[in-house]
């Protein structure tokens, strides 16, 4: 599936990578956050020491940054973005995640915004458009 950045999308990608060193896959900015899609195996690199990375770059763009790692598979990329899963299931374009009630406010973040960039991500990179909590 081809993904479409805008310019000021293409602008942020560029100055992270210029920053930190660390391809990215894809770029999500919301009005107060950027979530980056990173290659894997490189979360350490782009943090930094003490998260030294993520401050500089959140204080360079003026906004929240959150990273994740991609995954080639859905269930990889499901189990990135949400990581204290207990079941996962993919059936017929639907994921279907089961985590601890204490972690389930996290997932769906304050008015559904985290749900919201975890189904845009599988959308953008698995063409799966539907995520289901339980």
């Amino acid at each position: 599936m081809t993904i479409k950045l805008t310019t000021e999308d293409v602008r942020i990608v560029g100055t992270f990578e210029r920053l930190i060193g660390v391809h990215v896959k894809d770029c999500i900015v919301d009005d107060d956050t950027v979530y980056f899609l990173i290659e894997p195996g490189k979360m350490g690199l782009a943090i930094g020491r003490n998260g030294a990375n993520i401050k500089n770059i959140s204080g360079t763009l003026g906004k929240k940054v959150k990273i994740f790692e991609y995954a080639d598979t859905p269930e990889k990329l499901v189990r990135s973005l949400i990581p204290n899963i207990n079941s996962l299931d993919i059936s017929n374009g639907v994921v279907t995640v089961s985590v601890p009630a204490s972690d389930r406010s996290a997932v769906i973040g304050k008015s559904g915004k985290n749900i919201k960039i975890i189904r845009l991500f599988l959308d953008r990179h698995f063409d799966i458009k539907n995520l289901r909590l339980k």
